[in-house]
């Protein structure tokens, strides 16, 4: 990895891009108690440059993470009470190990889609950072895409074609999709169908920062493209979803404990890979920073 990104703070905090296009590494961050304001300014410029920022050797303080996350913005609560974390609200737990005081992680055996977090609010989210307290020495990876530079290299044509259309998010064809890819996945409560009514988002959004354009790209939560014949739409999401999953737009992250992955959700897609849940335990931390309106 390599240095060179000039800061628009002056700060100890060091950049270094990670092997891709896009990524960095942010070293001599520290995350808990009073972060100086040249730093955090410092974190939040790389964000909007690199998109997604890896810190390494953060110690294990929920507390802290929430914090730092929360001077961001305002923080999401997640869709799925059963699996946040019972000392902080904010903290949606994901993997297969429990903790103490009840906490309870959300595991799915099932392969997961790509997807930008919170898709299906009025407002999606801005950020989220993801916190590994426990990770398998093999699998359960975090995977990255820099769909800033997979719109940008769409034909011109395909780029004018896309521009403007919408595609409903819903999470009631997500619940559709995990029951068909992940055993054991019970039906969408009525509650939350209720408080997450279909959302029609941009196929193609604008980062409210920079002003740089992405695909907006949520296969397993999109039911249809407005104006456009279900068919026709899924064959128009699933080739812009093959374009943009090609490996030079891909970050594959590989967790070691410790690691704090930040990722802007307005400009990215991830998803993850499966690991060996019979013979290895994971436990991860997930903030969401609210979007703004």
């Amino acid at each position: 990895m390599s240095a060179g990104l000039t800061l628009d703070h002056p700060s100890a905090v060091e950049v270094h891009t990670l092997p891709a296009s896009f990524g960095a590494e942010l070293r001599g961050l520290r995350i808990a108690g009073d972060v100086p304001e040249a730093d955090f300014q410092a974190f939040l410029g790389a964000l909007h440059r690199r998109h997604v920022l890896l810190v390494r050797d953060v110690p294990n303080d929920p507390g802290a993470q929430v914090a730092f996350s929360r001077r961001m913005g305002p923080l999401e609560l997640h869709s799925s009470t059963a699996h946040t974390h019972p000392d902080h609200p904010e903290i949606f737990c994901v993997g297969n190990a429990e903790g103490p005081n009840g906490l309870r992680a959300h595991f799915a055996r099932g392969v997961e889609q790509w997807h930008a977090d919170s898709s299906f609010r009025a407002v999606p989210s801005m950020a989220s950072l993801f916190y590994g307290a426990i990770c398998p020495p093999e699998g359960g990876e975090t995977w990255f895409i820099d769909a800033v530079a997979a719109y940008a290299d769409l034909p011109a044509e395909t780029r004018a074609r896309i521009d403007g259309l919408r595609a409903v998010h819903d999470l009631a064809t997500l619940a559709e999709w995990n029951a068909q890819h992940t055993p054991g996945r019970g039906p969408l409560p009525e509650e939350t169908r209720r408080k997450f009514p279909p959302m029609p988002q941009p196929l193609v959004r604008v980062h409210p920062v920079t002003g740089a354009r992405s695909l907006f790209l949520c296969p397993a939560v999109i039911s249809h493209i407005e104006g456009m014949p279900v068919a026709e739409g899924r064959a128009l999401v699933d080739a812009l979803m093959a374009h943009a999953s090609q490996d030079r737009y891909v970050y594959r992250h590989r967790w070691r404990a410790g690691d704090l992955v930040v990722w802007d959700n307005r400009c990215t897609l991830h998803t993850a890979t499966l690991f060996d849940h019979t013979r290895y335990q994971r436990l991860m931390f997930r903030t969401t920073v609210a979007g703004a309106a």
